[in-house]
């Protein structure tokens, strides 16, 4: 175990006791899942368990680069559009806020255990995980409870602020109920030490102006919204918090990383190599001879019959079969994350290429893409009606129904489809009308590298010419 997960490890467990001690209840995560998460971080951060300097065995973290790709493809021209007064200005103005980083949000999403986010009084809090805990959910999986924790550094101590949201019971009325609480350590505490003592909230300026227990009426959802993948939890069907999209396919980015690192290993290992005589290594050492660095020596009688003469070792690259097989790995990935089976492959001339661009017919593809789509809406849906909710309790703009407003939202995501064929026949017509060159077209269309297509071209031509000298002459 390394010191990272023994940290995230404790922490998480101090998180627990905390939580307990400070609220009288539980957190609703399962050890199968606090261990999950922890290791979905490593995975996604390029530093997963089976990476072994020993053995050669590196990460190319292909978990990094399937979160970016799909965050890519969900948020591909994504655009929020609210009309209404002032209240819809005021939601438009917290929707671009997050719209301007909604890429790095959705990326940290597919590939971690969800992300949260918050209003404040002013735009909205992105919540990391290890930082939220659920309390209560309903039979949905929907979390309807959750402890925030926030920490800062004053003056040689650290403090740390629990907020708890959850819906209460008071007779006939449903209310919703927010608690603060802070506590304070000194600086520099041992891993395992608690997160102090209780301390009051006016300690920290950012937190003074906050009340220790305030009651909402008329809130009918969390004033938080989380955005998790679509994929099944498998690792505790019970658990409200969510997996990464590639939480099914492990094993065999454990087999991408194992079978690229022999690859690169096989490739360090296959320089050219001249064994000459021992003596003649002697001798150029003497007369003050400098040998290409990849002269070695051999001593006589070792090698072929223990002549003197020289010997060349030039390595044979298994290169195609090594293709091969990692194209295999990277078509059993493709479909175990929900996408069509050449979502990724690794071409020998132009390197891996990721699908930025669905054909219309990668049905697969384009299910999964709508499906956390849909994902995000609802999540933008609920966090726009906090900011609603926090903007009759902050701002200077006339309340407005959520219905109202809900009915003015429109979501618009870019078309991430593609026509191969078509396409194709677009860039021919430019070719023959001379807006683009004929090489690109070759190199797009034909897998040819921009040298083979421009030698082509060339050769094509003097044939030309010397079929139309033949011609003249007749």
């Amino acid at each position: 175990m390394s010191i990272f997960t023994k940290i995230k490890t404790v922490l998480n467990g101090l998180f627990r006791k905390e939580v307990k001690d400070a609220f009288d209840t539980e957190i609703l995560l399962s050890d199968a899942m606090d261990i999950a998460i922890n290791d979905f971080y490593k995975i996604t951060s390029g530093n997963p368990r089976w990476v072994d300097k020993d053995d050669d065995i590196r990460s190319i973290n292909f978990a990094g680069y399937i979160d970016n790709v799909t965050a890519g493809l969900v948020t591909l021209d994504l655009d929020i559009q609210i009309d209404g007064g002032a209240r819809a200005e005021l939601l438009q103005k917290n929707a671009n806020y997050v719209l301007a980083k909604i890429y790095d949000r959705v990326s940290e999403g597919v590939g971690n255990a969800g992300i949260m986010f918050k209003p404040n009084q002013e735009n909205v809090d992105y919540i990391e995980p290890g930082n939220f805990a659920p309390t209560n959910a309903d039979s949905n999986g929907n979390i309807l409870g959750c402890i925030f924790k926030t920490s800062v550094e004053r003056g040689g101590y650290i403090y740390t602020r629990l907020e708890w949201h959850r819906f209460e019971e008071d007779g006939e009325r449903k209310l919703y109920h927010v608690t603060n609480k802070a506590y304070k350590a000194r600086s520099g505490a041992s891993i395992g030490s608690s997160i102090g003592r209780p301390c009051t909230l006016e300690e920290v300026p950012e937190w003074s102006g906050l009340e220790e227990d305030v009651y909402l009426e008329n809130v009918e959802k969390p004033l938080f919204a989380y955005f998790k993948m679509p994929t099944p939890n498998k690792i505790d069907r019970l658990s409200a918090l969510g997996v990464p999209i590639w939480v099914d396919a492990i094993v065999e980015l454990e087999d991408l990383d194992v079978a690229w690192s022999r690859k690169g290993g096989e490739t360090k290992d296959s320089k050219h190599v001249t064994f000459i005589p021992h003596q003649a290594i002697l001798y150029a050492a003497e007369h003050d001879v400098k040998l290409p660095r990849f002269v070695r020596g051999v001593e006589l009688g070792v090698g072929v019959d223990g002549d003197k003469s020289i010997h060349e070792h030039v390595s044979t690259l298994l290169t195609d079969s090594r293709i091969k097989d990692i194209n295999s790995i990277l078509a059993m990935i493709s479909t175990k994350c929900g996408f069509s089976q050449g979502m990724f492959q690794l071409d020998e001339k132009t390197g891996m290429m990721p699908a930025t661009q669905v054909e219309a017919d990668d049905q697969e593809t384009i299910r999964t893409i709508k499906n956390i789509r849909d994902a995000l809406q609802d999540t933008m849906n609920q966090l726009l009606y906090g900011c609603n909710v926090m903007a009759d309790l902050y701002s200077n703009t006339p309340p407005e129904l959520w219905e109202r407003l809900e009915e003015g939202i429109t979501y618009n995501f870019g078309d991430i489809t593609y026509n191969y064929q078509e396409d194709a026949a677009n860039w021919w017509k430019y070719r023959i009308q001379g807006d683009v060159p004929a090489w690109m077209y070759y190199t797009k269309f034909e897998g040819m590298s921009e040298d083979e297509a421009k030698q082509m071209i060339e050769e094509a031509k003097a044939e030309q010419e010397i079929d139309s000298n033949l011609f003249d002459e007749e």
